[in-house]
């Protein structure tokens, strides 16, 4: 009875009393797991898919937490050594309790992804300024979350990616500012087909600058620019992403354009294409969970012919054609938020961005916007509050493999 009620009591115990890097606790505590129980229900290959952690992490996990239940069995004064006590300094828990937001430079796409931002991180404020003013803008993404950017050639996704990066500099540079610290806010690019160029980068920094005091040199400062020409580079890249973001810990946001350009050959099997597609999403699990880091990944169409039923079908099946992203859902999770751009009929000259989440019921699944002359995302002014007055036709939505309103 007695030893019962000592494995109950340590189950009941909370996650901060493991010996553990705190960003692993965080990941934990965020994914739900509050109490060396919760986690102790799961295999570790449960873990290591729930919150993106190497399966031999996550079976040093297990055994940590079956030592604890061990020695809870026993009663004991022995006073842990002081290796194993971790504190958290005032600052640690003040920098946890806000987080950074980016903006995509449109404010109705803004306001869009806050529709579908977890209530948890809604709640939480803005990086006061040094007058204790919190930055009041409709920027809503936040480390942490994963989003991916799909739409076909010419529709703006690299523009909307270059966008929230320069915005992200612009967050660093001024909560530096406010802080007086040590440089933040950096970011890291991953460019596969070259849509993503440092003259590029260069061009739009000048352009977002005009108006303010910051210097263009400043936002390229905190930009890591990485040119993956093949698929054998992509896949050891980010068999090592891990290891690049300890070494780069000021790092909080991830663009990859465009994932689905290495791993679209014909001649790849199944097998191995799913393999790459566990790996993409465990690295993308990582990057988002143990180094608090947001990712944005652009992804191309693919052309999916269907029957009348809507079932999948080929050339002499097929009764239409859809477009849809390239990649599917092979490397998301159920948090991954989904852009899809797309274009009106024609005489329709506005672009629209289609929202969706994994079991989100939200009711305002899309917005209007443009591409400015300096290649950013811009609002149309009418539009940028609410609905545009006119919505693409549903046709339109279903054609491009999106979902009803």
């Amino acid at each position: 009875m007695i030893a019962q009620q000592s494995q109950a009591g340590s189950q009941s115990r909370p996650i901060s009393i493991l010996n553990i890097p705190r960003a692993l606790k965080s990941a934990l505590i965020d994914a739900g797991y509050k109490s060396l129980g919760d986690v102790q229900q799961l295999s570790a290959n449960d873990i290591s898919a729930e919150i993106g952690i190497p399966k031999h992490q996550a079976e040093d996990l297990r055994q940590q937490i079956e030592s604890f239940q061990g020695s809870s069995q026993q009663p004991s004064h022995h006073i842990p050594p002081q290796s194993q006590i971790q504190a958290s300094t005032a600052a640690d828990l003040l920098s946890s309790a806000y987080l950074p937001h980016f903006s995509t430079s449109s404010t109705s796409i803004d306001h869009l992804i806050a529709h579908f931002q977890d209530a948890a991180r809604r709640r939480l404020p803005s990086k006061p300024s040094r007058k204790g003013k919190e930055k009041e803008d409709s920027a809503a993404i936040t480390p942490g979350m994963a989003i991916e950017i799909s739409g076909p050639p010419g529709i703006g996704k690299t523009a909307v990616a270059l966008g929230i990066v320069l915005n992200a500099r612009m967050t660093g540079i001024d909560d530096l500012e406010d802080d007086e610290g040590d440089s933040a806010g950096e970011v890291l690019i991953i460019d596969t087909e070259g849509g993503i160029t440092a003259e590029r980068v260069r061009t739009t920094a000048e352009a977002i600058t005009r108006t303010c005091s910051t210097l263009p040199r400043d936002i390229i400062h905190g930009i890591h620019f990485v040119r993956i020409p093949t698929q054998t580079q992509m896949i050891a890249f980010l068999h090592t992403l891990d290891e690049w973001l300890e070494t780069h810990p000021k790092v909080n946001l991830i663009v990859i354009d465009t994932l689905s350009f290495h791993f679209r050959q014909p001649g790849l099997d199944m097998s191995t294409r799913r393999r790459m597609m566990e790996l993409v999403k465990q690295k993308i699990g990582q990057a988002t969970t143990l180094h608090h880091c947001a990712v944005i990944v652009c992804n191309q169409m693919a052309t999916k012919l269907m029957t009348a039923e809507n079932k999948p079908a080929n050339f002499d099946t097929g009764d239409r054609a859809i477009l849809m992203p390239q990649l599917g859902d092979a490397w998301t999770t159920g948090k991954t938020l989904r852009l899809c751009l797309f274009r009106g009929h024609p005489g329709d000259e506005l672009r629209y961005v289609h929202a969706s989440m994994s079991g989100s019921t939200r009711n305002l699944p899309w917005a209007a916007f443009d591409i400015d002359n300096d290649g950013l995302p811009c609002d149309i002014p009418e539009k940028i509050f609410e609905r545009p007055v006119t919505p693409p036709p549903k046709d339109l939505i279903s054609n491009t493999a999106l979902l009803d309103f």
